[in-house]
């Protein structure tokens, strides 16, 4: 007999074996679940309790394997949604600044010598910038769309950091925000391991 602890930190049980497979099989507990055997005073992650390994048949091997990946990619939906929102922010506002940069330059208060000096700095940086923010954006589009669906962890990792870069983007904060929180989530275990 074993007693766990749930999602909720609320100590369950004592049930048996077979009947926390059961909850496995259903995704009502992962392989992170705290485990205490009857007799024992040691917590164990359910992975690490041989007894409850589930059946090895390739029916209850795709089974786990399903119910961890749904697990993982409810997890991972909330960052890449909106990294993906703001990536698609990113890409009109990279045109629209390069787009009526004279306009927005000649809304300035400064002297007309130093104003006529930034315009011609903001020409030769604003093309190669807004250039690197649009590619920026799309690069991080195709990773957002490739987390929800638990493809290449190195690629959303990469995705979460490249949300950092301060480049031309919409919004300098709410992007660095979205790629920290992807991180955070990229890293726990259970979801490392839901990806292909």
């Amino acid at each position: 007999m074993y007693k766990i602890i749930g999602a909720d930190g609320k100590e369950y049980g004592p049930v048996n074996a077979e009947q926390l497979r059961q909850w496995l099989t259903e995704g009502r507990v992962n392989q992170q679940t705290r485990v205490l055997a009857e007799g024992n005073t040691e917590w164990k992650t359910f992975g690490e309790v041989a007894e409850l390994s589930p059946s090895t048949t390739p029916q209850a091997v795709s089974s786990l394997r399903n119910s961890d990946q749904s697990s993982a990619r409810d997890m991972v939906r909330g960052p890449a949604i909106f990294i993906l929102v703001l990536s698609i922010l990113n890409i009109p506002y990279c045109i629209l600044m390069y787009a009526f940069q004279d306009q927005i330059l000649g809304l300035s208060t400064m002297p007309e010598q130093s104003a006529a000096l930034q315009k011609n700095i903001a020409k030769f940086f604003s093309l190669p910038a807004n250039i690197f923010g649009v590619l920026l954006s799309v690069a991080c589009l195709i990773g957002a769309l490739k987390m929800m669906k638990l493809q290449s962890h190195s690629f959303a990792i990469a995705t979460a950091i490249m949300m950092w870069i301060p480049c031309s983007n919409f919004c300098c904060f709410l992007n660095i925000g979205a790629g920290i929180w992807a991180l955070v989530v990229l890293q726990k275990p259970e979801v490392k391991s839901a990806f292909e």
